[in-house]
């Protein structure tokens, strides 16, 4: 298998797409954490945005990280993919059920990046030998 399969490209693509669309929330909420006038629990609340920042901001550069050692492949590579797709996935669902349906788009990409890393085309992708 010398071309990667379609499969692979759209896991590939989802986890760019998850990783730019964490990037906008983390940056979303510096700017709050930044401008936020700080009152009797103000340095609580900063801690807490700091502290979304930083999980959003993790869990976007795993996901570029991970998409850009797709073409060398390895099975670690592929767990990497569905770790980040079951987070995703995690993360998401628990926010349609807390504060609307608008997650619903995370978790329906961390599902299909799940869904086709595991695919047989992925796994004998990422299973060649020699690469």
């Amino acid at each position: 298998m010398s071309q990667m399969p379609g499969s692979v490209k759209s896991v590939c693509a989802m986890l760019l797409v998850i990783g730019a669309g964490c990037l906008v929330p983390a940056l979303w909420f510096v700017t709050d954490a930044v401008t936020l006038e700080t009152g009797a629990m103000g340095e609580l609340i900063v801690g807490l945005l700091l502290l979304k920042v930083f999980l959003f901001g993790a869990l976007a550069v795993s996901s570029i990280v991970i998409a850009a050692k797709f073409g060398r492949g390895g099975n670690r590579v592929r767990i990497g993919a569905v770790v980040v797709g079951s987070v995703i996935t995690a993360l998401c669902a628990i926010g349609v059920l807390v504060h609307d349906g608008s997650w619903s788009f995370g978790a329906g990409a961390g599902f299909l990046v799940i869904a086709l890393a595991t695919s047989q085309d992925a796994r004998d992708w990422f299973d060649r030998w020699p690469r």
